[in-house]
């Protein structure tokens, strides 16, 4: 039998733990491993110990959480070594936040070694964002490579928009919200205008993940400020606001699929306007319940075709009003019936207005 004295594994002595730098997080794996220069453990001559031999480090993720998230080139992990002193295989518990005081050097040791043909293939923000409002959405230009990391020098690794430091913020997404807020959207009789953001965090309430490309994502929890974000770097957005309100805006086109019903109750106004043109297609029948009235406000012309039967049933009068203005007509024509036939109960009042215009009322046989 093997003596037990003589086993080694992780634990037994204690763990045997190491600081590095990520390297490379590209693993042919999938798995979210990366290589990883290790303090003290690996050389800091790339020339001795190249990037492309360094051993793969193991993610740990949480048991209540299986989403693998790799980590980027340059930040600063932690971890321990499963084999102890042999020190060739490698777990990562956890990134380890921090102020960057210098520039990535490429070519030196525990820093982001990524070439400018790896860099051109990286995710990055936009480089600028136009919000057209004619119909066209936004316009969006890119960089044409990615920055080596860290990004941003002299300042805390965490996301500027979970900190809320005033030289900061109006550098962010909250900044470019409140700079493209849409007003005085015109409706039948009045106006509204998109609400602003509801952003005023305290931190460390604002648990925030922001990607390499630009989206970002906020559960907020501040006290009286509770919101809820999703941006994409495209400018759209949905966000839930602390009293209730949702406001969602997509800076592109929008499509919407119902594969089974769909039911919609709004219990207080509901205003739309479009300011290109509107079509409705229903393909079987239409039904429309106005318990008040119902104004309609043409500025061109108005035009209808009907298939079939056209009935109009009023209990009240029915007035066809053409304008006092030279040449204007009003024209009810009744083919096919009888002269005579007609019935008319109360009075019938045929009057135009101008030199002109004309009211006709014929009927055929």
């Amino acid at each position: 039998m093997e003596n037990e004295d003589k086993k080694d594994f992780a634990g037994k002595n204690g763990f045997t733990w190491w600081v590095g730098f990520i390297e490379d997080r590209k693993d042919p794996l999938k798995l979210g491993r990366c290589k990883v220069r290790c303090v003290g453990w690996h050389a800091d001559d790339k020339m001795r110990l190249p990037t492309k031999d360094l051993p793969w480090a193991m993610p740990s993720l949480p048991v209540n959480n299986n989403t693998t998230y790799t980590s980027k080139e340059g930040d600063m992990v932690f971890g321990f070594f499963v084999d102890g002193e042999n020190a060739q295989e490698l777990v990562m518990l956890g990134v380890m936040p921090g102020i960057p005081l210098r520039a990535a050097d490429n070519q030196s040791a525990f820093n982001d070694p990524r070439t400018d043909e790896e860099l051109v293939l990286a995710p990055r923000p936009p480089k600028t964002k136009t919000y057209n409002t004619d119909g066209t959405g936004i316009v969006v230009t890119e960089e044409p490579q990615a920055n080596l990391n860290p990004l941003i020098l002299d300042e805390p690794t965490t996301s500027r928009i979970a900190r809320n430091d005033t030289d900061t913020i109006s550098k962010t997404f909250i900044q470019e919200r409140k700079d493209n807020v849409v007003k005085d959207v015109p409706t039948f009789n009045s106006t509204w205008s998109e609400p602003e953001t509801k952003y005023n965090t305290k931190y460390p309430y604002n648990h925030v993940t922001q990607t390499e490309s630009g989206h970002v994502f906020e559960i907020d929890d501040t006290p009286g400020a509770e919101r809820l974000q999703k941006a994409h770097r495209n400018g759209s957005f949905e966000e839930l606001y602390p009293d209730g309100d949702k406001v969602t805006k997509v800076t592109k086109d929008n499509y919407e699929i119902v594969m089974g019903d769909e039911s919609v109750y709004i219990m207080g106004k509901c205003n739309i306007t479009v300011q290109g043109d509107a079509e409705i297609y229903v393909k079987n029948n239409m039904y429309a319940k106005i318990d008040g009235n119902v104004e309609v406000d043409v500025k061109g012309n108005y035009n209808e075709k009907v298939a079939g039967t056209y009935n109009v049933t009023s209990s009240g009068n029915m007035d066809y009003v053409a304008p006092s203005s030279t040449d204007n007509s009003v024209i009810v024509k009744l083919p096919n019936i009888p002269i005579g036939d007609p019935k008319v109960y109360g009075q019938l009042f045929r009057t135009a207005g101008g030199s002109n215009n004309s009211v006709q009322i014929s009927t055929g046989s």
